[in-house]
C-alpha cells in the first residue's frame, strides 16, 4: 500500500529539520522523508504601483474578478487586440503608450494609405470625430466637469502594462488595445461611431469594447446590424449597460450578440446606478475602481479640484477612481482578451456563453447576470465544438422571461448527443433536472413549472438553466417572478 505519513517533532534547540530528513531517507526505512515547509500558495501578483487600490483585481473579501489566480494561468498575448471605441485616448501615457496597437500594414508619417483602407497614417487608431490619425484625449464637458479622462481610463481597466512597476495592472496584461476616438466635444455621435465599428470590422481584432449607448430604440436595429457585422468578422462585442438603474434596455448592449455588462461594488452588491434586467449577461466590479487618466493636456480648475477631493487624484500622478458600467466593460473586455488569446479557435458567440457559465451566480437585488471570474473562465473546460455535438448558441430564449409561472426553454442539437439540461439557484446549488437523455438532432423545448425536484414553488428571484452536452455548455438566465 501507500503507507502512513508520519509527523516527527523535536524539542531540541538545534534541532535542523533538512538534516533529519536527509538522514531519515539515506536509512532507506521510508519510502520519502522531508521537512514540514510551509508552502506558498501561488497566484501571480503584479507589482504595479497602484494596485492596492485595485479591488477589481485583488479583493480581500473576495468580491473581486480571481485576476491574479487567473494570471498564474495566462497572462495573454501581445497578437490578442481589444479594441476601444470611446471619446479619445491618451496613447502617450505612462502605463498605456506600450500597450497600443500599431497597425503594422502602414508605414509611418509617410502621407499614403499603405493598407488601402481610407485611412492615411493610421499607425496608432484613428480619430473618427475629427478625421485624423491622433486618437489622443481631448477636453469634453458634462455638467461643467471634463469627462475627457474617460477613454484612458477605460483603456487602463482592460489592458495597461502590467507588472511594470508603474501605475495600475490592466486584466488583459499582455493584450494590446486598439485606439478609436469617436467623440466630438463633449459628445458622441453615432456617425463617428458607426465609422469606428466599421474599421473594428475590416481590421478584426479580438474584442470591441463600448462603454457608451442609448436607451432610443430607432437606435436598435441599427445597431444590430452593426453588430452582426462584427459578428460575422470574428469580434466579440462588450458593451456597458448604462447607469441609469433601470431595466430599460441600452444599445448596443441589449444586441443580441453583445456581452452586455453590470456593475457591481466592492460590498459585492449590484452597483446602485447599474442598468440591469434579464438582458444584462454579466457583472463585473465597476463602482470606486482605479484606473489611468488622460494625462496630454492640462485639466481646468473646477475638474482638477473634483477630480482630487472627489475620485481620490493626487493632483500629479495620472490615476484616479471612477464609478461607472463604463469601466466593468472593459474590466469584462479585458478578461474576454485572455479567454481569446487561451483559447483562440472559440467563436465570440462561445467567448460569451463560456464567460457567463463560468461566472459565479450571485444573489443582486436585480439581475445583471453572474460576477465574472477570470480564473474560472481560463481553468474550466471550454465550449470546444465537436461534430455531433451541440452548437454554442444552442440554449436558445426562453419564453416567457421573466415569467410567473410557466417558461419554455428550447435548444438546438447538430447531431444525436447525451445532453443534460438543469436548473440553479443563485448559490450554485441544482434546484431541477430537466433533462438528462440521449437526443436526436434538432430543435427541442423543454417546460419549466417554477418548481424544484421536490415539487415545491420555488420562491421568486434569479435561477440559471445550464445546458451540457458533447463538451459543451450554455448558460441561460431565469427571472422568476411571482
Amino acid at each position: 500500500g501507500r503507507g502512513r505519513a508520519l509527523v516527527l517533532q523535536s524539542d531540541k534547540p538545534d534541532f535542523d529539520p533538512r538534516a533529519a530528513a536527509a538522514e531519515l531517507s539515506a536509512s532507506g526505512a521510508f519510502r520519502a522523508v522531508a521537512p514540514n515547509l510551509t508552502l506558498d500558495l501561488y497566484e501571480t501578483v503584479p507589482n504595479d504601483t497602484y494596485l492596492l487600490y485595485q479591488w477589481q483585481i485583488q479583493s480581500s473579501v473576495n468580491t473581486d474578478a480571481q485576476l491574479t489566480e487567473a494570471w498564474d494561468l495566462w497572462q495573454g498575448d501581445t497578437s490578442t487586440v481589444i479594441a476601444i471605441v470611446d471619446n479619445g485616448l491618451d496613447i502617450s501615457h505612462e502605463d498605456l503608450a506600450s500597450q497600443v496597437w500599431i497597425n503594422r500594414d502602414e508605414i509611418p508619417g509617410n502621407g499614403i494609405d499603405d493598407d488601402g483602407n481610407g485611412y492615411v497614417d493610421d499607425v496608432k487608431g484613428w480619430d473618427f470625430g475629427s478625421g485624423d490619425n491622433d486618437p489622443s484625449s481631448e477636453p469634453a464637458f458634462e455638467g461643467g466637469i471634463d469627462v475627457g479622462f474617460h477613454g484612458s481610463f477605460v483603456a487602463g481597466l482592460a489592458a495597461a502594462a502590467t507588472n511594470n512597476d508603474l501605475g495600475v495592472a490592466g486584466a488583459g496584461w499582455k493584450c494590446r488595445f486598439m485606439a478609436l476616438k469617436v467623440g466630438v466635444a463633449d459628445s458622441i455621435p453615432l456617425s463617428a461611431v458607426t465609422e469606428a465599428l466599421q474599421y473594428v470590422t475590416d481590421k478584426h481584432p479580438a474584442v470591441v469594447n463600448m462603454s457608451f449607448g442609448t436607451p432610443d430604440t430607432s437606435a436598435q436595429a441599427y445597431f444590430q446590424t452593426l453588430i452582426d457585422d462584427l459578428n460575422a468578422a470574428n469580434v466579440m462585442c462588450v458593451a456597458a449597460a448604462g447607469n441609469n438603474n433601470t431595466d430599460t434596455l441600452s444599445f448596443p448592449a441589449g444586441c443580441n450578440g453583445v456581452l452586455a455588462v453590470g456593475a457591481t461594488d466592492e460590498y459585492d452588491e449590484r452597483a446602485s446606478f447599474s442598468n440591469y434586467g434579464p438582458w444584462v449577461d454579466i457583472a463585473a466590479p465597476g463602482a470606486a475602481v482605479w484606473s489611468s487618466i488622460a494625462n496630454n493636456y492640462e485639466l481646468d480648475f473646477l475638474s482638477w479640484i473634483i477630480y482630487v477631493f472627489y475620485f481620490g487624484y493626487d493632483g500629479e500622478n495620472p490615476y484616479m477612481f471612477g464609478d461607472g458600467t463604463s469601466f466593468s466593460s472593459p474590466l469584462v473586455a479585458g478578461i474576454a482578451g485572455l479567454v481569446r488569446s487561451k483559447f483562440p479557435s472559440m467563436t465570440p458567440a462561445q467567448v460569451a456563453n463560456h464567460l457567463i457559465a463560468t461566472g459565479d451566480p450571485i444573489a443582486y437585488d436585480q439581475p445583471i447576470g453572474p460576477r465574472v471570474n477570470a480564473f474560472r473562465a481560463l481553468n474550466e473546460p471550454t465550449l470546444s465544438v465537436t461534430p455531433g455535438a451541440l452548437t454554442a448558441a444552442s440554449l436558445g430564449a426562453a419564453w416567457p422571461n421573466p415569467f410567473a409561472r410557466t417558461t419554455t426553454l428550447a435548444f438546438t442539437l447538430a447531431g444525436a448527443a447525451p445532453v443534460r439540461l438543469a436548473l440553479y439557484d443563485p448559490s450554485g446549488r441544482m434546484v431541477r433536472m430537466l433533462v438528462d437523455a440521449t437526443l436526436p438532432p434538432g430543435r427541442h423545448a423543454v417546460r419549466w413549472d417554477g418548481r424544484g425536484t421536490d415539487g415545491r414553488a420555488l420562491g421568486s428571484g434569479v435561477y440559471f438553466a445550464t445546458l451540457e452536452g458533447g463538451g459543451v455548455r450554455s448558460t441561460r438566465k431565469l427571472v422568476l417572478a411571482r
